[in-house]
């Protein structure tokens, strides 16, 4: 995935003709109801598999799809081509398809897209002496994104209905005897941010097969369920160095992993050994899996020494190696508050931006570059100058709504923040605040009575989904003061949720795992 890094004291890029709905992953497995290798920054070629009903039985083909993507003005045009095959059954297909997208934003910020097919679709598919040639084909898609701080959601239908022309195959010559008609109905959800992106989806196929044989009219018909995923993350792995006479003992590698998993069910007629159909109907499960070989990136050694034998020294060691946290390492202190410009440092860091898709080629957009310390610029606090050193990270939490002021247009960027606070900014990003209860959030800590109204909600969900939990005697301590320690913990946690929790509840549902 393409990294989208906010600088401390560079100018910001922004590319003004690229919708955010571009997405880093919506679409890397094509709308055929396959699975794919995933995105990878560079590559617009990917392994693909997907299962295919039209003889009858399940045939599992393989083999590459190719994804061209352009954009211009408020419409996406994208290009995909299939070059599938299958050696133990002689099987082949060839497939081209072009979709255009329309993108519309809604006042509430809100995204939505409608995808309709253009072009001439091309179909060929041939299993032994039998061929299949698309003659027809109606598609039609829709979703709609909610775009949160750091993560944005996407939810939509689709359907279509594709004819072939079937035929035999012998003696170099092909005719045409016989037509199969596929109904498609669908429905997805996924989500796309830094740390990990994931998508699932629930297709229906009802198939109805028109064949003539030996002057004599062969019907059947069938119905096949298929459920997918396919998910990308980047994960951290601590690598210790084996001699000693080194000048660091270790350091973290960041690994982009790329998996995709598709499970179907069919429901199919039996064939006689004539090739007819006969009324029994045959039930077929599997699943297919793909997992791509990791990206690897070597992240910066900091010097912590100091903090050997700490508590929250992990902790400390990943933010700073991902430069969530950054500055003298050597003089960080583990003990000492942490004002809300520091945090909004941090928090900048730990939810950056939503990358684009890194498919997309545009030759109308141009990249403006600005600073945000334009001198035509209002600045939103009376008490962060322009001058101020980290007015750029101060503008830009708040703008991208991860932090408020605090009333009276100040910031107060030397105030000390609260656990309850930190919690608050969090669920936000996250856009989850609807998760609480409605009647009133309670938690489970015994000093549950000590959270402020504002915060129930967000502490509620924090606990739900483990961004928080009490002391070894239960306690939450809402209203304390937000240590370097704790925040580094905290901080850390928000990005497992992001990396690993938030793809645990959408795969669970599906595939139990």
């Amino acid at each position: 995935m393409k990294k989208i890094t906010l600088s401390a004291l560079v100018c910001l890029i922004l590319l003004t003709s690229i919708p955010p709905s571009v997405s880093a992953n919506e679409g890397y497995c094509g709308y055929e109801g396959g699975i794919s290798s995933g995105e990878v920054a560079g590559k617009t070629s990917y392994e693909y598999q997907e299962v295919n009903f039209l003889t009858g039985k399940p045939v599992v083909l393989k083999g590459t799809l190719m994804i061209k993507k352009s954009l211009k003005g408020e419409k996406i045009s994208s290009t995909y081509t299939y070059d599938l095959k299958n050696t133990d059954t002689s099987s082949t297909l060839k497939r081209t398809l072009i979709y255009s997208t329309k993108i519309t934003k809604k006042d509430n910020g809100q995204i939505v897209e409608e995808t309709s097919l253009t072009g001439k679709p091309v179909e060929t598919m041939k299993i032994g002496n039998e061929s299949y040639t698309l003659g027809s084909i109606e598609f039609s898609r829709t979703n709609l994104t909610d775009v949160k701080s750091a993560v944005n959601y996407y939810a939509g239908n689709f359907s279509g209905r594709k004819i072939y022309k079937t035929g035999d195959s012998t003696g170099g010559t092909s005719s045409t005897t016989g037509s199969l008609t596929v109904d498609i109905t669908g429905k997805f959800y996924g989500y796309d941010q830094y740390w990990g992106t994931t998508e699932v989806e629930e297709i229906k196929y009802v198939i109805q097969s028109e064949k003539k044989k030996d002057d004599k009219l062969q019907k059947w018909g069938g119905t096949a369920d298929v459920t997918l995923s396919t998910s990308t993350t980047k994960q951290m792995e601590y690598i210790k160095n084996k001699p000693n006479e080194i000048s660091f003992e270790g350091g973290y590698i960041e690994k982009q992993l790329n998996s995709s998993i598709l499970e179907y069910s069919a429901k199919l007629p039996a064939f006689d050994v004539n090739g007819s159909p006969t009324d029994n109907i045959i039930t077929t499960n599997d699943s297919l899996k793909i997992e791509t070989f990791p990206v690897q990136t070597r992240l910066k050694v900091p010097n912590l020494s100091h903090l050997k034998g700490h508590w929250s020294e992990n902790d400390i060691k990943i933010l700073y190696s991902l430069e969530v946290m950054y500055g003298n390492d050597t003089l960080f202190n583990p003990e000492q508050f942490m004002n809300r410009t520091e945090f909004a440092k941090a928090v900048l860091q730990a939810a950056r931006e939503v990358p684009s898709d890194s498919s997309l080629s545009s030759k109308t957009a141009k990249a403006k570059t600005t600073t945000s310390k334009n001198k035509d610029e209002m600045q939103t606090f009376v008490d962060v100058s322009k001058d101020h050193l980290w007015y750029n990270q101060i503008e830009t939490a708040y703008k991208r709504g991860l932090l408020n002021g605090k009333g009276e247009n100040r910031f107060k960027p030397d105030d000390y923040l609260t656990i309850s606070e930190v919690l608050t900014v969090f669920v936000r990003a996250l856009g989850l605040e609807k998760m609480a209860p409605t009647n009133g959030a309670t938690t489970s800590f015994k000093d549950n009575d000590q959270i402020p109204t504002y915060a129930r909600n967000a502490v509620s969900v924090s606990e739900q989904i483990g961004l928080i939990v009490g002391d070894d005697k239960g306690y939450l301590k809402p209203n304390d003061k937000l240590s370097n320690a704790r925040a580094a913990t905290l901080l850390n946690r928000f990005i497992v949720y992001m990396r690993d929790g938030i793809r645990k509840d959408y795969r669970e549902k599906y595939f139990g795992f």
